[in-house]
Formats: C-alpha cells, sequence, structure tokens
C-alpha cells in the first residue's frame, strides 16, 4: 500500500503513506481492502436493489391501477357522468402513494381531477392511457403516484446495512492491530534491536528466538549468521585484497591496449591521408600532363614558323606568306590559351581544394562551386573507370561552414561507394544533390546504384574499424570519419538508406551557419563502406 501511495499519490500524502508504521501499513490495507470494494460495488448494488423496488412496489402498482381505470372509465366518460368517475377515482386514491388522477374527456376536457397537495414532483412517476369505447378513442386518463416512501424505506435499509459494515470494519481493524502487535511487530523490534547490535560490531551475545514461528526461524538464522560472520569477515578482506589487485592490473593492461589502439588508428589515418594524397597529386599531375604538353608542341611549331619566316625576311617578304604567318600565329596563341586555361583550372580547382582540406578553416562558399571543385578532383581518378560522377546542386546556396572537412565527406562517401558498391566491371553511376529543406539547413544526399548494404551490416557502418574488405582495400575508418565530421564538425545528422542490389543514399541534414565550439581536425580521405 505505502508502494501504492508512492507512485500515485500528491507529495503530502505520500510522506504520511512512508511515514506509517508496518503494522498501521497493514491494518489500513485490509481495512481498505474491505471498505473500497464496498465503496465500489456497493452504489452499482444499492441503485439496483432500488430499481427492483420501485419496479415492484411503485410502477407495478401504477399500471395495475391505470389498466383497472381504463377497463372503468369508458361508460362515465361517454355518458359524462363525473360522480361515476369520481367514485372510482376516490377508490383508487385511497391508496397513500397514489398522489394525483385525472380524467379527461377527449371533447370536452377535464373530467375528473383528484390530487393531494404538497408531494414533490421529483419523486412522481406517471402512466398515461388512452379511454377507448367501440375502437374509438373518447378520452384519457392520467394516473401518477409518489417513490418517497419506498425512497425513505430503502434509505433506513442502506444506514443499517452501512451501520452494520462500519462495525465489522472496525472489529476486524482492532483485532488484526491485536494479532499484528503480539505476533508480528514485538519479535521485529527485538529482530531490529539485534540487528543493531551486529552491525555494531557486538558478535558475542546470541540472537535469541521468542517464539517457534517464522520470526523465530528468522532469529536462528540471524544468530547461525553472527556465528559465521567474523570467519568470513578476514576471508572477504583477503578477496577484495586480491581482486583489487587484479582489478588494477586489467586496468593498467585495458589502458596499454587503448593506447596501443588509439596509435595504431593515428596511423591507419596518417597513411590514408598521405595515400589520398598522393592519389590527388598523382592524378592532377596526370591531368595537367595533356594541356602542358599540348603547349609545349605549339610553342615549339610557333618557334619553328617564325624560324622560317625570319630567314625569308633576307629574302622579301610575300603578302600572302606574311598572312599565312599570322594565322598560324594565331591559331597557335588560341590553341596555346584554351590549354593553358585548362591547366590553369585544374591547378585553381586543386589549389582550393588543397587550402580546405589542409587548412580546414571556417569561410562563407557557395556550396555549388564547392561540389563542382570537389567533383572535378575527384573525377580525375574516375576518368579511367566505367563509372560517372554527377552533380545536381543549385547555385544560391551560401554556408558559413567548413569546406575542408564537407569535401572530405564527400570524397570519402564517393570513394566509398566506388570500392564498394560496384562490382568488377560494373559501370556505377554516383550523384551529388543537395536542395534546401529548411530556412537554415541544406539537405545533402551522396546516392550510388550499386549492390547495397545488407540489412545486418546497415546498424554498424559508422563503427570504427567496421569493414566487410579488410585487407582489400578498406580500413574501416571512412564512415566513422565521415559521421564525426557531419555531426561534431558541420553540426549536422547523417542517415543511410539501402536496399540490397538497388543502391545505397547517404542523407546529410547540414545548418547553413555551422556551430561554432567545434575546431576542425584534418582527418583521412580513404573510405570504408560496411
Amino acid at each position: 500500500m505505502v508502494d501504492m501511495l508512492n507512485a500515485e499519490s500528491p507529495p503530502r500524502l505520500r510522506a504520511w503513506g512512508r511515514a506509517l508504521s508496518l503494522k498501521r501499513s497493514i491494518v489500513v490495507g485490509i481495512a481498505l481492502g474491505i471498505l473500497l470494494p464496498a465503496l465500489i460495488v456497493g452504489p452499482f448494488l444499492a441503485r439496483e436493489i432500488y430499481v427492483r423496488e420501485i419496479q415492484a412496489r411503485s410502477q407495478t402498482l401504477l399500471h395495475q391501477y391505470a389498466s383497472m381505470l381504463e377497463q372503468t372509465m369508458p361508460n362515465p366518460i361517454w355518458y359524462v357522468d363525473a360522480p361515476a368517475a369520481q367514485a372510482f377515482v376516490n377508490s383508487v386514491m385511497l391508496n397513500p402513494d397514489v398522489v394525483r388522477i385525472l380524467v379527461e374527456d377527449a371533447s370536452l376536457g377535464h373530467l375528473v381531477l383528484a390530487e393531494k397537495p404538497n408531494v414533490p414532483k421529483d419523486s412522481r412517476i406517471q402512466e398515461m392511457r388512452t379511454v377507448v369505447r367501440n375502437g374509438l378513442p373518447i378520452g384519457r386518463i392520467t394516473v401518477d403516484m409518489t417513490t418517497a416512501q419506498v425512497e425513505q424505506q430503502f434509505f433506513y435499509t442502506l444506514v443499517r446495512v452501512a451501520a452494520a459494515l462500519l462495525v465489522q470494519l472496525v472489529v476486524s481493524c482492532l483485532l488484526l492491530f491485536w494479532l499484528f502487535e503480539g505476533r508480528l511487530m514485538r519479535p521485529l523490534r527485538q529482530l531490529h534491536r539485534d540487528a543493531d547490535r551486529l552491525a555494531g560490531g557486538e558478535l558475542a551475545s546470541p540472537v535469541l528466538a521468542v517464539r517457534d514461528d517464522e520470526i523465530g526461524a528468522l532469529a536462528h538464522g540471524m544468530d547461525h549468521m553472527r556465528s559465521q560472520l567474523f570467519a568470513f569477515q578476514s576471508e572477504l578482506e583477503q578477496r577484495v585484497q586480491e581482486r583489487t589487485q587484479a582489478l588494477e592490473t586489467a586496468n593498467q593492461e585495458l589502458l596499454q591496449a587503448m593506447a596501443t589502439l588509439k596509435n595504431a588508428q593515428d596511423e591507419i589515418q596518417r597513411t590514408d591521408r598521405l595515400a589520398a594524397l598522393g592519389a590527388l597529386v598523382a592524378g592532377v599531375a596526370h591531368e595537367l600532363n595533356t594541356p602542358i604538353g599540348v603547349c609545349v608542341t605549339v610553342a615549339s611549331t610557333l618557334r619553328e614558323t617564325s624560324d622560317s619566316f625570319e630567314a625569308s625576311l633576307a629574302q622579301g617578304v610575300t603578302r600572302g606568306a606574311l598572312s599565312t604567318y599570322v594565322s598560324h600565329n594565331q591559331q597557335g596563341t588560341e590553341i596555346l590559351m584554351r590549354s593553358l586555361a585548362q591547366a590553369a583550372e585544374l591547378i585553381g580547382g586543386f589549389k582550393q581544394v588543397a587550402v580546405d582540406r589542409t587548412s580546414a578553416q571556417r569561410r562563407v562558399f557557395d556550396l555549388h562551386a564547392m561540389v563542382v571543385e570537389t567533383a572535378m578532383t575527384i573525377g580525375i581518378s574516375l576518368k579511367h573507370s566505367n563509372h560517372q560522377l554527377l552533380t545536381d546542386v543549385p547555385t544560391g546556396i551560401h554556408m558559413d561552414s567548413y569546406p575542408g572537412p564537407l569535401g572530405q565527406v564527400f570524397s570519402n562517401l564517393i570513394a566509398n561507394a566506388v570500392l564498394h558498391a560496384f562490382g568488377p566491371g560494373v559501370a556505377g553511376r554516383v550523384t551529388v544533390s543537395a536542395r534546401s529543406c529548411a530556412p537554415q539547413a541544406v539537405e545533402l544526399r551522396v546516392q550510388d546504384n550499386g549492390c547495397g548494404i545488407t540489412p545486418a551490416n546497415l546498424n554498424r557502418i559508422f563503427d570504427p574499424f567496421f569493414t566487410t574488405r579488410l585487407g582489400q582495400g578498406g580500413s574501416g575508418l571512412g564512415l566513422n570519419i565521415v559521421y564525426n565530421l557531419v555531426t561534431v564538425v558541420l553540426g549536422g545528422s547523417i542517415r543511410v538508406e539501402s536496399t540490397v542490389n538497388q543502391g545505397t543514399t547517404f542523407v546529410m541534414v547540414l545548418p547553413l551557419t555551422a556551430p561554432n565550439s567545434v575546431t576542425p581536425e584534418p582527418a583521412c580521405e580513404h573510405p570504408d563502406r560496411a
């Protein structure tokens, strides 16, 4: 009962419940167990009995009186014989419960009215009957009866039952109180004193059993515990000392293992960062080879043309030779400008990406331009494969965030798709898209049409060192780094949607303004997918 009070009662009532002793709690609980069912079921039973009483003593009698008057009133109403009708009415009015009878003629209106004064209307029941003669309605009778006497008798009965229940409750509580005091509370108080003595270290005196019952068995058990306590105490101290030493040793080993693991993780990140940087530099150098080679070829051609033209000056230059020389120079210059512009674009994109990756500084940038620059650098490594990298990012989305970590997120997710989503010889497609999803947020999606992720691995892909290609190009850190960058550095959220053989989509929701409390650090760019 105290637990029920603690769970469902207001603070003052809970405090009162906690202050009750065990004896009072049990007595109150039993009293409530007797009283509450009576209070809950009693009103329903009382109402049922009340309805039956009204039905038996009032409504049935009212129905009989109405039927009798319905059979005796046709002739008095038909012949407008008010004295005869009054005689029948007076015979019914002899019953003290009948308080009003109205006899009405269909043509003339009221014929006879008999009514007792000072009868409350709220305790009346009424029945109306139509008087019929030869199949035609000729009048109506209305009989009213009072249920006050029945209600009064019913109330007296309820008072007697409640008084009997109260007497039974008081006697039961007193008897239970006396039994609990003698058989339960007094031995428990003795056991409480003995327990306090044992807790204070006084183990010499035995624990005495007052009676040979359950409390006595408990006292014998406490005495046996007292005799064993001293022997166990020294053994327990020895065990605690041994286990404490073992725990300290295990803790030191765990700290060393964690340090080793951290060093290994840092080493893998450094290795992956250098490998990614080397691959990026090699790709850019390879791409620069073509425009720079074209520039060298064109420059050599222009030099040879200029030398030939200079040699022909001594012999005189015709107008046609001069036009040819100028035309060749213009064509060569255009080729040089296009090739140098291509090289400058590659170098500029690589420079911006390299600066963002190495510095991880916060700045305001256009998301479309940043994604295009990242896609251009990543596209270098995908140029000689069968995979496509598509972007669908609208212009005009400006972010005050960290472009370096965001670019690293895109690089890891795209490389993760290339490494894990597509089998050998399969031409895959990776799409980077973005849309504004709130006034101050943007939704980014990196979607592939690859093999998908199995449901067993879907909830583990962001765990550190989890990979399905350990030793085959996967380190198990790529998606964990993505998760940390998105949730900690960029202040957003990331989730994954995948169906086997239908592809995978990484969905990120990022604020347009990154949080100010985080200073990002460069992390490795090598991805891994579960």
